[in-house]
């Protein structure tokens, strides 16, 4: 009986989901993606993010399942400030859903809708890909991204970001075991490795650092959109697992007072 109760106890901890077990996955040239922690509860972060999806990404990718109404209640911003300000249909009501102008043309190869990016992709490699885009001449656009290449999908942001280009740097000769090589000095071995970012200070608007923090807004935002019930689900899971926990506790002390009787 006590090896069941805490069996069911052991698996209530176990069967809540991890919020960062998934993000972080590989990002093709570019590596490991990026960890991305979202703070769903940071409501100047999502509301900002929101601001910049709405300037820089609407005009052609669309959120579809969701709702003027419910972005705006969930973001706490009034209504009548958020359809003034944000919205660009003045035509649109609350329980719109939330479609681009250029997904309503039904034309082919039409933009992805967003929804659901940070759930699929998972929000790490949404971080890393708005942030790795390099100027590249080959390309339609004059860009290419590390984690996607040959996307076709031009640097929206490129003047907020600045120029980054493809280099060089010495990186260290890894031995089999995992471990660096040294020569008979005990200096770290190196060999010239390409394909990494580098970034020219001063050329954008803002700086790397404020960048990354611009592109966290947006993919906090994304992260929200895609589970919009996410932070209440997490905050109840607290709670469902302390309620595990007491009646574990009771129902052990029962079981002991029920053996007394029996023997």
């Amino acid at each position: 009986m006590i090896k069941s109760l805490i069996i069911i106890s052991f698996l209530s901890f176990s069967l809540v989901p991890d919020v960062n077990s998934a993000e972080g996955g590989p990002c093709k040239d570019y590596g490991d993606c990026d960890q991305f922690k979202p703070d769903l509860n940071n409501m100047a972060s999502l509301q900002r993010g929101v601001g910049t999806f709405m300037k820089y990404c609407y005009s052609c990718h669309s959120l579809k399942y969701s709702r003027w109404g419910r972005v705006a209640n969930d973001l706490q911003i009034p209504e009548d400030i958020f359809f003034e300000y944000l919205v660009p249909d003045q035509n649109a009501g609350p329980f719109d859903l939330m479609v681009a102008p250029i997904h309503e043309l039904e034309i082919d190869n039409a933009p992805p809708d967003l929804t659901l990016v940070a759930r699929k992709r998972t929000s790490s490699w949404v971080y890393t890909y708005l942030r790795a885009f390099y100027d590249d001449s080959s390309t339609t656009y004059g860009s290419n991204n590390l984690v996607y290449p040959g996307v076709n999908m031009p640097n929206i942001l490129a003047q907020i970001q600045g120029n980054q280009k493809l280099g060089c740097k010495e990186v260290p000769v890894l031995a089999k075991n995992g471990g660096e090589k040294r020569d008979e000095f005990g200096n770290t071995i190196t060999k010239e490795k390409c394909g990494y970012l580098k970034h020219q200070d001063g050329s954008g608007l803002l700086n790397v650092e404020e960048f990354d923090e611009f592109i966290y807004d947006l993919t906090n935002f994304l992260t929200y959109v895609g589970e919009p019930s996410r932070a209440e689900r997490e905050r109840m899971g607290v709670y469902a697992i302390i309620f595990f926990i007491i009646f574990t506790f009771l129902s052990a002390l029962l079981y002991r007072e029920y053996q007394k009787d029996y023997h």
